[in-house]
């Protein structure tokens, strides 16, 4: 009895990292890392981990793996929610590679913190190129389009996406 109100006590004690653990265990409680959950779920995880940018993983999700994520031969073998490439100077979550260069990952969720990574190394170019941070998701779509993928309709279809997951996950 003595031990869990210790533990109540440190969880509320402001700046103690014991804080992030309950509240990961909260999130990630019940989930299967091995099983990629539907986009509900995926937003509820996104919104936790990916900060600002939840809304622009789940487009780019929806888009390269499909909405239940079982579309994709990436997503339903090696956890790339992504299509993510396996990156050649940045730190990764991914184990290793296909043959044709995408990101393999031990689970879903460490596609996610990976993708965290990528935009926030991609959020710091844009700082240096342009001297401010994006407004918003479309302006990032705008910055990505020809280095994470340089085909038009990519670009329309994630216009409509960002908008549709921005209404439909408030």
């Amino acid at each position: 009895m003595i031990l869990a109100n210790t533990c109540i006590a440190k969880a509320l004690t402001p700046g103690d990292s014991s804080v992030a653990i309950t509240d990961t265990t909260d999130v990630l409680r019940g989930l299967d890392l091995k099983v990629v959950p539907d986009v509900v779920v995926l937003h509820m995880v996104a919104k936790k981990y990916m900060g600002k940018w939840h809304d622009l993983f789940l487009a780019i999700k929806i888009e390269e793996s499909g909405n239940t994520g079982h579309y994709s031969w990436l997503s339903t073998n090696h956890y790339n929610l992504c299509g993510m490439r396996y990156p050649r100077s940045r730190r990764t979550y991914a184990i290793s590679s296909t043959n044709t260069n995408y990101a393999i990952f031990r689970n879903w969720f460490e596609c996610m913190l990976d993708f965290k990574m990528y935009m926030d190394n991609i959020e710091e170019k844009f700082v240096e190129k342009h001297k401010r941070v994006p407004k918003n998701d479309i302006e990032m779509v705008d910055y990505m389009f020809n280095s994470f993928n340089h085909f038009g309709k990519w670009k329309r279809d994630m216009y409509i996406l960002v908008k549709y997951v921005k209404k439909k996950y408030k």
